[in-house]
């Protein structure tokens, strides 16, 4: 790709005052500099909307778009919209870029002529400056490279690819006919897939380029009803796209791990229930429990790991003890990772 190209960067916003700047600030600092950078102000009520137009009068590549709150896909569908660029990034407006982000993965894009370049993203658990805040290992875990189409979607349903929409460069080809899922959370689960199965070649990078912030109040990290029923329903979307497509491309072990991870994730939503006192808690506490049962019965218990098996088992046996089994496991499970990395 000539870097006379124009790239597209999209970036939704919804009050996120505090982090904003150092993510504009990561875009406009960037080494490739033909970039259209789309702002989606979505009805933020915290002078984040002030702050894009602020932006926008400091440097001409910066348009923004205002418009009423209707959620993260329906402000990122916005975004592709209005884009012009060849090809495009995204960029969550409490995350940053590394300064080469663009640059270097624009020129594996034209190196390979994939569709599609993925790099490497580091987490940061931080209120303040993500440069400052000490950092973490690199992931995902797919060794660099060039994956076809079937190779990518296998890495993408075991888990080597991240779904995440953020640190990929795209050519603009891939987003003909499709949009995020309006008015649902978990959105970039439910179109990833989707997306790598138009990949002719996907390339992976090495080098991590993308800062990822993992904060408290987040979309995906308070627990609502309407999350939970979100999420589950993006894996089952996920869900029947593996089982259609196999075996001409996923195995028996694809689909078994999107069931267990479906099935984690419902009792990690159980575990954030239990001890709540509310009636209206404790009935869909319950609710919960039941569907917790179900899944690990329709999904075939017996096919998950161990750790998915036992609490499982808790779950339907002494449910109360959930979490004091889980306070203990996760002081032990961080000991583990510290020590072995896995």
């Amino acid at each position: 790709m000539k870097h006379a190209s124009v790239i597209s960067v999209i970036i939704p916003v919804y009050n996120v005052r505090p982090y904003l700047a150092e993510a504009l600030d990561s875009v406009l600092g960037q080494t490739w500099k033909n970039l259209e950078i789309i702002l989606i102000d979505d009805g933020s009520a915290d002078g984040s909307g002030e702050i894009c137009d602020a932006y926008a009068r400091r440097d001409s590549r910066v348009r923004v778009i205002h418009q009423e709150n209707q959620g993260l896909s329906c402000a990122r569908n916005a975004g592709l919209d209005a884009m012009t660029g060849r090809a495009i990034v995204f960029l969550d407006p409490d995350d940053a870029y590394h300064p080469d982000f663009v640059r270097r993965m624009a020129a594996a894009m034209a190196r390979t002529k994939a569709d599609l370049v993925q790099c490497r993203f580091t987490v940061h658990k931080t209120g303040g400056r993500l440069k400052d805040s000490r950092l973490k290992r690199s992931r995902p875990a797919a060794a660099p490279g060039i994956y076809g189409r079937a190779d990518a979607l296998r890495a993408l349903a075991g888990g080597r690819l991240n779904v995440n929409v953020w640190n990929k460069l795209y050519k603009r080809e891939l987003w003909n006919d499709i949009r995020f899922p309006a008015g649902h959370n978990y959105e970039d689960i439910d179109t990833a897939f989707r997306i790598f199965d138009r990949c002719r070649t996907v390339c992976v990078l090495d080098t991590p380029l993308y800062l990822y912030r993992r904060r408290p109040g987040s979309i995906t990290s308070v627990f609502s009803q309407v999350n939970t029923e979100d999420r589950i329903l993006a894996f089952r979307h996920f869900e029947a796209f593996i089982e259609a497509n196999t075996p001409a491309v996923f195995g028996p072990e694809h689909l078994a791990r999107w069931r267990q991870a479906r099935l984690n994730g419902m009792i990690v939503d159980l575990l954030r229930l239990t001890g709540a006192d509310e009636t209206s808690t404790k009935a869909l506490r319950e609710e919960m429990r039941r569907q917790v049962i179900r899944t690990g019965r329709e999904i075939g218990i017996q096919n998950c790991g161990p750790r998915t098996r036992a609490a499982w088992r808790i779950v339907c046996c002494c449910p109360y003890l959930l979490k004091p089994v889980y306070l203990v496991y996760r002081p032990v499970r961080l000991l583990v990772y510290a020590l072995t990395g896995r």
